[in-house]
Formats: structure tokens, C-alpha cells, sequence
């Protein structure tokens, strides 16, 4: 099938439909690291398609300072000059809006266009499927709660009109529309009500699950062999006179037979201390797998990226420490409780759940893009080690394979981590949507 990816972030919905062989013909990603970060992950599938990941494998290697990036793809692109023209033609670094109020937007029209020129060049002349979802700050509970009175009048609330008019311009079978639980409560139901509207009088069905309550249909990662609890909404959109059910996606997930737990998640890879590690560099394995699903995510890998633990400051430490021996026996540590020389807000209620621990024999809990600015609520659980995820970490907890490089400055890869689909979520949708062909 030939698929467009919009919001298409750094590639977590698009892994799925890599790894089971559909065609895309276009990302369009406003984040200039996140496209970078697409790039390579199609150099990757195309190399293996090749059957060459030596020289995917030299790109890593060479990998080690991000602002080399044009320097260090040449290593590919002497041996495959066309690579470089496919990443060309089909990752667009556009940014959807309005032109006139936004001088960052592109006109929808000239998007129109790029898609149309990367059609032509790949031979293709129809498209089957569009996946993504526009950010969801807007949407969900806690962007909420933070802008207020302002919500209504975020822009991102509206986002999907750009995505109805890709619809609707290249009139694809069915689509993909993955957003947050909260998209369903925006604006009191409104926002959905509006959105199952405009893709109605373009001739679609928005189908949200099997059962009738809006919320009772909401996809939980760790059904789909995801080592986390993270809620989503994956909205189906059928071409009317297409009868196409909501697939039963959980039937084609990876399943792995073991305990859902951090340790099962990180264990097995290289112990640092806070400060330690490489953000960019191929660092050696130096311990084997340990669970099922470290070994799926190793698989072809020669060693592990992005992985540097952020500096701390004393008093962190110490509170990291506290927080981590209070998560052994299975408990909270509430701010409130810190003693007075640890403390630096008088607002002890917004503070209550500042510091967090992933536990180590506990289902590792969402991780956001926040976890750019401080990882205080991503805290690794080895008291040796104090301190918290690093970005590979996070991105094993999202379901990364370790051989997914994120590109750019270290907050940028956390950023795309934290706002990725899990990639063995999208690996289940994918399969799905195959079998109704």
C-alpha cells in the first residue's frame, strides 16, 4: 500500500508500516530534527532492503557529533546516490497553518504540490492509506489544565482541518488518526464531534472502536507487547461504500512471554552514573539481554545510541536517591515529605508527584516529551546508578529498536521520544489494515 505520514514526528507510526513493507511517498513533519531523524531511519530500511546494513552500520560509527550530519551521510549517499534524492523528495520539513497569521506555515497548496512531485517521481499515481495525528497539547487533560481560558483558542485545536484536506485531495481508502484519550473530552465533546463531521462530508466514516461508549475505546500500549502504560486513541477512517470494521488490532500485536517491567525493559544495557554515557557515539554492549524484549530490540543492532545520563546537581541526587529506596518498597515519594533543606518550591501541592521512579518491577509508566526538561519524572530505579533515563532508556520504554538513531541536540531526541506512537503499536495497526486488503 502507499501511504502519506502527516505529524509524522520522528517515525514511530511510520516503523510500523516500514517494517511490514508499505511504500510511503511523503512525511510531512514541521520539527527540523525529526525529519533529519526520518531520514535516517529510511536510510536504514533501505540499506536492509539492500542488503547492506555494513554501510548503515559505517553511518553510525561515523555518527558521533550531530552537526556533521551532512558530512557523515555522504558515506551512504557515494554508494547510493539516488538514497539521497528519495529522503529529498519524500520528507517534507513543512510546518501546516495559516499563512497569513503564522510566517513558519507553508500554504496547504504548495504541500498539494511536493506530495504531487514525490508521486511522480516514485512512479505512483493513487494513494491507499494517510496516517498521523496532529499534536495534541490542545487535546489532552493535563495542555489543558495548563492553558486555561487559552485552550480554545489554540490553534493545534483546528490542526485537523490540514489533515481533512491531504483526505480529501488524495482520497485514500482508509486512514489512521492517532491522538491522545482527551481528544474525545476537548471543548466537552465538541472538537470530536467536529472532526467525525468535516471527514463526513468528504465521504469518510470515522470509526473509533468496537464499543459504543467514546472512551471504552482507547488502546493501551502494553497490549500491544509495549513495556508501558500509555493510553491512546486510533481513530479509522473508511471511504464510504468500503465495508471495512474496526480492526481488532491487539490480534496482530508481538507478544512476549514475561513479566512487564522495567527491568524486562532497560536492564541490559550499560550501567552509567549521572553525567556519563554518549549522546551520539556507538557505545558496546557490555551486558547480554535479559528478557525477550530486550532481545527484540537489539536484533540487528551492533551497540546502543543516545545514551547519556544528564548531569545532576547535588541536592537532585540526593532526592533521586529517596525517591528511588521509596520505590523499592513499592511507595510514592511525595514532595511534602522531602526534608526542608531538599525543598526549593512553597507550592508543595503542584510539586506533590514532581519526582517519579520508574520501578523496577513495575509496568513503566508514560513517558512524555516533557522528559526534555528534566527528568524528574523519569528516574531510572538502580539507586547505584541515580539518576535518570537516558534517551535510549526512554526509547526502549516507547519500543524503539536500538539501532533507531535520533538525530540532533539531546533535548530534540528526548522531544521526539516523548511525542512518538510506540513503534510495536504501529507494527499491530499495520499488520491489521494488511489484511483487510
Amino acid at each position: 500500500m502507499v501511504v502519506i505520514d502527516l505529524f509524522a514526528g520522528a517515525g514511530g507510526l511510520t516503523e510500523g508500516f516500514l517494517n511490514e513493507g508499505y511504500k510511503f511517498v511523503a512525511h510531512v513533519e514541521k520539527e527540523y530534527w525529526a525529519c533529519e531523524t526520518l531520514k535516517t531511519r529510511i536510510m536504514f530500511y533501505y540499506l536492509k532492503e539492500k542488503n547492506d546494513l555494513e554501510t548503515y552500520n559505517k553511518y553510525l560509527k561515523a555518527s558521533d557529533d550531530y552537526r556533521k550530519i551532512s558530512e557523515n551521510r555522504k558515506i551512504v549517499f557515494k554508494k547510493y546516490p539516488e538514497l539521497e534524492e528519495i529522503l529529498e523528495k519524500t520528507v517534507l520539513n513543512k510546518k501546516f497553518g495559516d499563512t497569513k497569521r503564522d510566517k513558519d506555515a507553508t500554504d496547504i497548496n504548495e504541500i498539494f504540490k511536493m506530495i504531487n512531485d514525490s508521486m511522480k517521481y516514485l512512479g505512483e499515481k493513487k494513494i491507499d492509506l494517510i496516517i498521523g495525528g496532529p499534536p495534541c497539547q490542545a487535546y489532552s487533560v493535563i495542555g489543558r489544565s495548563r492553558m486555561k481560558e487559552k485552550v480554545n483558542e489554540d490553534e493545534r485545536n483546528y490542526l485537523f482541518y490540514y489533515y481533512r484536506d491531504i483526505v480529501k485531495k488524495y482520497k485514500p481508502k482508509m486512514f489512521i488518526f492517532e491522538n491522545v484519550p482527551g481528544i474525545f473530552t476537548a471543548q466537552e465533546g465538541k472538537i470530536f464531534d467536529e472532526i467525525s463531521k468535516e471527514f463526513e462530508k468528504i465521504g469518510y466514516i470515522l470509526k473509533i472502536g468496537k464499543k459504543e461508549k467514546r472512551e471504552e475505546n482507547l488502546q493501551e500500549a502494553v497490549n500491544y507487547g509495549v513495556y508501558q502504560t500509555r493510553k491512546r486513541v486510533i481513530l479509522f477512517g473508511v471511504k464510504k461504500g468500503l465495508k471495512y470494521d474496526y480492526p481488532d488490532f491487539t490480534k496482530y500485536a508481538e507478544k512476549f512471554n514475561e513479566k512487564i517491567s522495567t527491568k524486562n525493559a532497560i536492564s541490559d544495557l550499560n550501567n552509567l552514573k549521572d553525567g556519563e554515557g554518549e549522546d551520539r557515539k556507538l557505545i558496546k554492549y557490555n551486558k547480554p539481554a535479559n528478557s525477550e524484549y530486550e532481545e527484540y530490540l537489539r536484533r540487528d543492532s551492533i551497540g546502543i545510541l543516545n545514551h547519556k545520563a544528564r548531569k545532576l546537581n547535588e541536592r537532585d541526587r540526593k532526592i533521586y536517591a529517596l525517591a528511588i529506596e521509596k520505590s523499592k518498597k513499592n511507595e510514592k515519594m511525595y514532595y511534602s515529605e522531602l526534608p526542608k533543606e531538599l525543598k526549593t518550591h512553597k507550592n508543595e501541592k503542584s510539586f506533590s508527584d514532581r519526582f517519579k521512579v520508574h520501578g523496577m518491577d513495575e509496568v513503566p509508566h508514560t513517558i512524555v516529551a516533557h522528559i526534555s526538561k528534566d527528568g524528574h519524572y523519569n528516574i531510572h530505579p538502580d539507586v547505584k546508578q541515580c539518576r535518570a533515563l537516558t534517551v535510549r532508556e526512554a526509547a526502549r520504554i516507547q519500543s524503539f529498536p536500538d539501532n533507531y538513531l535520533f538525530e540532533g541536540p539531546r533535548t530534540a531526541q528526548y522531544i521526539q521520544v516523548g511525542n512518538a506512537v510506540p513503534p510495536l503499536l504501529s507494527i499491530a495497526i499495520a499488520r491489521a489494515l494488511k489484511k483487510l486488503e
